[in-house]
């Protein structure tokens, strides 16, 4: 370190990373005098580091060349400290000096899960979804240390109060914006927009309805996703609670930022709010017109009249831009007020009448267009009539129409009822009646609330035709 290049950041910052990769080399039983060594390499690499890359974000608009070799430069010394920092822990544990060592767990835990997570903000620059051994080792890191108690231990990483349990959230977090198409510029913007936001919402081990909003598992090798009904409380599972955070993001569109900086905090707040939506499988083009009934109105129309094309309700033309098994996305001319949750049926041929029921979960703007993305929650979506048995005492006793959600095998779920919020009572029995078939139903859990109407579980506990039930 006394010898490093004065007159360039570069040839010296290159010079710390062959450091580096021969300190690694020497793959030495790790002690207490060389975890000392590497905290000089790090204390003296990081200024220089921060100094690479700042000219790598500036140089992204020209200088191909000079922005390649800057971000393999960045990327080599993230990636080498995550590796000694982590052969540190392995050594703290199970090392001839863990006893050592042993005290200093918090701060190289915390260091090998930051840089581990700098890796894989690196892999975004580059349009490179980050491996499933990243998801691993950040998830293992993470549980062994909340294991030992260390979590939220104190720790100063460039003259940086941090933690452990920051450190990881730092990491999920941009795991559920998932910046792969952003530029350089934004993708590091975004970070530090993350970075910035106090108090972090840090993981916790016990679900609160109504609190967390999304979960990661600590045994699965991909990050975070969108809390829905899925409330089981594991032994891996742990829950973030991030609608502050949202709220705080969408507050910065109505700040004195730029323009830009504005709409890129209202797009992360829309992209952590559905971020992290599993997907079994990929998402393949399919581009052509559906036709779309919106709200809850003009599906029971929809539904309840496939002949009458008079009777029929006004139906939009949306234009498809790609499906899954899970969803389909939309690219539409005009922008959408659609609120998140409203529920639509699509259908390629209205004369048909085959019809499958989505939630609009996403929309945001990409080069002038407006782009939505919905959830499938029912490929055959039926509509029925509802009624309480006239034995629940204070139950309305109108007649109501309601939809009856049936998954497939594909969708991997069970079957739900849509009804009026005014025949919703947890555990109450509710008569179904479809064509000449009555089901007697006990009410479940609410799943979601889709702007007054309820989707809600349901246990069949009786079946008979109409004619003998009259």
């Amino acid at each position: 370190m006394k010898s490093l290049p004065a007159d360039s950041d570069y040839d010296a910052h290159h010079a710390l990373v062959e450091g580096l990769e021969r300190f690694n080399a020497e793959n030495e039983a790790a002690t207490l005098s060389r975890m000392k060594s590497l905290m000089k390499l790090e204390e003296m690499g990081l200024p220089l580091q921060l100094r690479i890359v700042d000219q790598y974000v500036r140089n992204q608009a020209a200088f191909r060349l000079a922005r390649e070799a800057l971000w393999r430069e960045s990327w080599v010394f993230w990636s080498l400290l995550a590796e000694a920092w982590l052969c540190m822990l392995k050594h703290a544990y199970r090392g001839p000096a863990s006893k050592e060592l042993k005290p200093f767990v918090a701060e190289i835990a915390t260091r090998a899960l930051r840089y581990a997570g700098l890796v894989m903000r690196w892999d975004y620059h580059q349009a490179r979804k980050p491996a499933a051994s990243a998801w691993r080792r950040v998830h293992k890191i993470y549980r062994l240390i909340e294991r030992d108690g260390f979590a939220t231990q104190p720790v100063q990483i460039n003259a940086r109060p941090t933690h452990c349990a920051r450190e990881y959230t730092l990491v999920v977090l941009l795991g559920l914006v998932h910046p792969l198409g952003y530029r350089t510029q934004e993708i590091e913007f975004i970070a530090q927009l993350i970075d910035g936001y106090e108090p972090l919402p840090l993981p916790e081990t016990v679900p609160l309805r109504d609190v967390h909003t999304h979960m990661v598992d600590l045994s699965l090798s991909e990050g975070a996703c969108v809390l829905d009904h899925d409330w089981v409380q594991g032994r891996r599972l742990r829950y973030l609670a991030l609608r502050p955070l949202v709220d705080h993001l969408k507050s910065l569109d109505q700040s004195s930022a730029a323009e830009g900086e504005n709409r890129l905090a209202q797009q992360v707040a829309s992209l952590i709010e559905r971020g992290g939506i599993r997907r079994h499988r990929q998402r393949t083009h399919r581009f052509g017109r559906v036709w779309v009934a919106a709200g809850m109105d003009n599906i029971l129309a929809a539904l309840a009249h496939p002949d009458a094309s008079s009777a029929r309700p006004a139906l939009e033309p949306w234009m498809l831009r790609d499906e899954s098994t899970e969803g389909m996305g939309f690219a539409l001319s005009d922008e959408p007020t659609l609120p998140h949750g409203r529920l639509v049926a699509v259908t390629w041929d209205p004369s048909e009448n085959s019809w499958q029921l989505l939630a609009i979960r996403w929309n945001r703007n990409e080069e002038g267009q407006h782009l939505v993305g919905m959830q499938r929650l029912s490929r055959h979506p039926k509509r029925v009539e509802i009624y309480f048995d006239p034995e629940v005492p204070d139950a309305t006793q109108e007649k109501a129409w309601a939809l009856f959600v049936p998954m497939s095998h594909l969708d991997q779920g069970v079957s739900n009822l849509l009804i009026p919020r005014t025949h919703y009572r947890l555990g109450a029995p509710l008569v179904l009646r479809d064509g000449d078939t009555v089901y007697r139903l006990r009410l479940g859990e609410v799943q979601e609330n889709h702007e007054g109407w309820l989707r809600v579980g349901m246990d069949v506990v009786g079946r008979e035709r109409f004619a003998v039930a009259a």
